[in-house]
C-alpha cells in the first residue's frame, strides 16, 4: 500500500497540493484542506477523485481513504486529483414554485388578494426542522414556591439548563448550601433586573424559589450558543450513559452530537473533561489515576504468570513517566514464533499524547502476533533504549532474534547497544519513500525506475546478482543515487549481505498492522489502554485457539497454501538424484536441491526458511515426508 500521496486539490479555480500519510484519517484531510480554504465549512466539506476510466470516486470517511491509497499503489502513481466542492452552497434545479398565502377581506363585499411576504421567502429556502432535545429545559424555571428535592445542587443544574437554553448568562452573588441567588450578567452595566433567588425552607431540606424576575431588560433575548455554563459536569450529565461502556469516544464525537442535540457549541476541552467525569476518573487527578496505574500493574502481575511490567515514576514529582507491559501468555508464546521482531512507535491521541512503542511477531499462520508495548513520553534514544533492556529480559536465552524496523535515530542507536549481534533490516517500504524523496526535482519516470532497479537489488538472492543488479542501478545515476547509499549499509537492506534469517519480511508491515489494529484504542487514557489491549490480546488468543482446534492439518493453513501452491507449480519439473540427500531439479533453469542441509541454489528456501518449489518436488518425488522438512514455527 502507499505510503505517501500528493493530493492536487482544486476548488473554486484554484488549485493546493497537500501531502498525505497512510497514517492520516479523514478528518485530517478536511482539516488540511480547510487550512487551504478557509471559507470553507468542515461538516459541508464533498470530496471525490477520479482514477483512470472510473470518475467521481466518493471520498468521504477512513474506508474511502484506506481504499484510495490502495488504488495509487495499485496504479504506480504518488498524486492524485481531488475536486473540493462546499456542500453549503446549493443550487435549485428546477424554479422555485411559489404560492401566495392568499387573505380575503370581506370588508364592504371587496376581496383583496394580499401576498404574505413571510410565508413566500422560507421556501427559497427551506430547512428540516429539528426539535432539540433540550428544549424543555427553558421551562425549569417557573414561578415562586417551586421546590427541588436534590437541594442546592439540582436547583443549579435546572437553573444552568434553563438559562442555555434561553441564550443568556448569569452570575451568583449567593451560592451556598443553605441559599443560591443568581443575576443576569449585565445587571450592574446595563441595569437588567432578571433573577432568581431559592433558599432551603424550615422543616426539611429541600430547595424553594422564594422570589425572581424572569425579565431581561438588558437587550436581545437570545445572546450566545456558546454558553460558559455548559460546562464539563453537564456534558458528563449528558452523554453519560453513553460513555461509560464505550471507552473509544472520541471528544470530537461527544462536541458534533451536543451541536446536534442540543444546538450548543462547545470546546473540545470541555467534551474530554466531560468524557472523563462521565467515567469517574480524571486523569487531571495524577493522585487519583496513578493509584489506580498502580493497583492494575500489580494485579496484572498476580493474576497472569510470567507477565513483565514495570512502572517507571519522575522521582522529583512522583508523578507517571512510562510503563512496560508484557504479559505472560505473549511472552510465553512467542517462544513458538520465528525469532522475527518488527519494532515501531505510535502517537497516542488522548489529552496527554505520548507514544507507544510495541514489539510485534509474526504466528505460524502469518497473523500478527503482539510481545509487549510501552508507553512513553516520546521517541527517543532514551526510550528505545529503557525499552530494549525490557524487551531483552523477556526473552528465551540463546535465541538469535532478528529485527525489522525503519529508520528511526534512537531505535538504531539503541538496538545497536542492547542487540549488537543480532541482525537489523529496514523496512524496504520505507527505504522506498526515501529514495523517492531523495529523488525529488527529477522526473516521476526517472524516479520509478530508479526506485524499480534499488528493489531488485533488495530482493537479489546472491551477492552476484546483488552487483549486476546495482551495476545496473548506478549505470546512469547523477549521483544522488550514490549519495542515497553512501550511509546505507549493504547489511541492513540486502537479502545477499543480510546477517542473520529474516524468512523473507522486507517490510515491517506487521507493525503497522498492529498500530492500525489499535487505532482506536490510542485516544484512551493510560489506564483503560492498557485493560483494552489486554482484553484484545486475550480475545485474539482466544478466537485463534478456537480456529486453530478445527484444523485438520499438521501445517497452518496459510503455509499449507503455499505448499500446495509451490507443488502445482512444480509437477511437470523432472527430479534426478545425485546422492546423499543431494538432487537436480530439471526446472529451466535447473537447480540443485539439498534436502539435509535444506537449501536451494535459487536461495528461496534459505531466505523465507520454508521450502521453495523446487524442494517441494524433490520431497514429493523422493517419498519424504513434508512435515519433516518445515521448522515447527508453521506447526498447528
Amino acid at each position: 500500500m502507499a505510503s505517501e500521496l500528493i493530493m492536487m486539490c482544486q476548488h473554486d479555480g484554484k488549485f493546493a497540493a497537500i501531502r498525505m500519510n497512510r497514517g492520516h484519517d479523514f478528518s485530517t484531510v478536511i482539516h488540511k484542506i480547510c487550512a487551504r480554504w478557509s471559507n470553507l465549512d468542515p461538516d459541508a466539506v464533498i470530496l471525490n477523485y477520479s482514477l483512470g476510466d472510473t470518475e467521481h470516486i466518493i471520498l468521504d470517511n477512513d474506508d474511502d481513504l484506506t481504499t484510495m491509497f490502495q488504488n495509487a499503489e495499485l496504479a504506480g502513481i504518488d498524486d492524485i486529483m481531488i475536486t473540493v466542492k462546499d456542500g453549503a452552497k446549493f443550487f435549485m434545479d428546477e424554479a422555485v414554485l411559489v404560492t401566495p398565502t392568499a387573505k380575503s377581506d370581506t370588508d364592504k363585499d371587496k376581496h383583496t388578494m394580499i401576498v404574505d411576504d413571510d410565508d413566500v421567502i422560507p421556501s427559497f429556502c427551506s430547512h428540516k426542522k429539528v426539535k432539540l432535545l433540550s428544549s424543555d429545559w427553558s421551562d425549569g424555571i417557573t414561578k415562586v414556591g417551586q421546590r427541588f428535592e436534590g437541594g442546592a445542587p439540582d436547583f443549579k443544574k435546572v437553573l444552568r439548563k434553563f438559562a442555555i437554553e434561553r441564550g443568556f448568562e448569569y452570575t451568583l452573588s449567593k451560592n451556598d448550601k443553605v441559599r443560591v441567588t443568581a443575576q443576569c450578567k449585565y445587571r450592574t452595566v446595563k441595569k437588567c433586573l432578571w433573577h432568581v433567588h431559592a433558599r432551603i425552607m424550615p422543616g426539611n431540606e429541600y430547595f424553594h424559589i422564594t422570589s425572581m424576575d424572569l425579565a431581561h431588560t438588558c437587550g436581545f433575548a437570545v445572546r450566545t450558543i456558546s454558553n460558559p455554563h455548559a460546562t464539563a459536569e453537564l456534558v458528563a450529565d449528558l452523554v453519560g450513559d453513553d460513555v461509560r461502556g464505550k471507552h473509544q469516544t472520541r471528544p470530537v464525537d461527544v462536541v458534533k452530537r451536543i451541536k446536534g442535540d442540543y444546538g450548543l457549541n462547545i470546546s473540545y476541552h470541555q467534551a474530554w473533561w466531560g468524557i472523563e467525569k462521565a467515567r469517574g476518573l480524571v486523569f487531571g487527578d495524577y493522585v487519583k489515576s496513578f493509584s489506580c496505574l498502580k493497583w492494575y500493574v500489580g494485579a496484572a502481575k498476580s493474576t497472569n504468570p510470567g507477565s513483565h511490567i514495570e512502572l517507571e515514576t519522575d522521582e522529583e514529582t512522583k508523578r507517571f513517566k512510562r510503563l512496560f507491559v508484557a504479559f505472560g501468555a505473549c511472552v510465553q508464546g512467542f517462544n513458538q514464533c520465528r525469532p522475527l521482531i518488527f519494532l515501531d512507535a505510535a502517537h497516542l491521541k488522548g489529552r496527554y499524547r505520548g507514544t507507544i512503542m510495541a514489539a510485534t511477531g509474526k504466528n505460524g499462520n502469518q497473523g500478527i502476533f503482539p510481545i509487549c508495548f510501552a508507553i512513553v513520553d516520546g521517541e527517543t534514544y532514551e526510550n528505545w533504549r529503557w525499552f530494549l533492556e525490557h524487551l531483552r529480559s523477556i526473552l528465551a536465552p540463546g535465541r538469535d532474534i532478528t529485527f525489522i524496523s525503519d529508520r528511526h535515530t534512537g531505535l538504531l542507536m539503541a538496538r545497536r547497544d542492547i542487540f549488537l549481534k543480532s541482525g537489523h533490516g529496514y523496512c524496504l517500504l520505507h527505504l522506498k519513500r526515501n529514495l523517492r524523496d531523495h529523488l525529488k526535482g527529477t522526473t516521476r519516470a526517472y524516479r520509478e525506475r530508479v526506485v524499480s532497479e534499488f528493489v531488485r537489488c533488495a530482493y537479489a538472492p546472491t551477492r552476484e546478482i546483488f552487483h549486476q543488479n546495482m551495476t545496473k542501478l548506478l549505470s546512469r545515476d547523477d549521483g544522488k543515487v550514490d549519495e542515497f547509499l553512501t550511509n546505507l549499509r549493504y547489511e541492513n537492506w540486502s537479502n545477499a549481505f543480510f546477517r542473520g534469517q529474516r524468512y523473507g519480511e522486507m517490510t515491517s508491515n506487521v507493525a503497522e498492522s498492529f498500530n492500525a489494529w489499535i487505532d482506536a484504542e490510542r485516544h484512551l487514557p493510560i489506564t483503560i489502554l492498557v485493560d483494552e489491549l489486554r482484553k484484545k490480546i486475550m480475545n485474539l488468543m482466544s478466537k485463534r485457539r478456537e480456529e486453530a482446534s478445527k484444523w485438520g492439518c499438521q501445517i497452518c493453513p496459510e503455509m499449507d497454501k503455499r505448499m500446495r501452491a509451490s507443488f502445482n507449480e512444480s509437477r511437470t519439473w523432472v527430479v534426478s538424484a545425485a546422492g546423499d540427500g543431494v538432487y537436480e531439479v530439471h526446472s529451466f533453469p535447473n537447480v540443485i536441491v539439498d534436502i539435509i542441509r535444506r537449501i536451494c541454489s535459487c536461495q528461496k528456501w534459505q531466505l523465507t526458511g520454508f521450502p521453495c518449489a523446487h524442494a517441494v518436488i524433490v520431497l514429493s518425488s523422493s517419498g519424504k515426508d513434508m512435515t519433516d522438512y518445515v521448522d515447527p514455527y508453521y506447526f498447528t
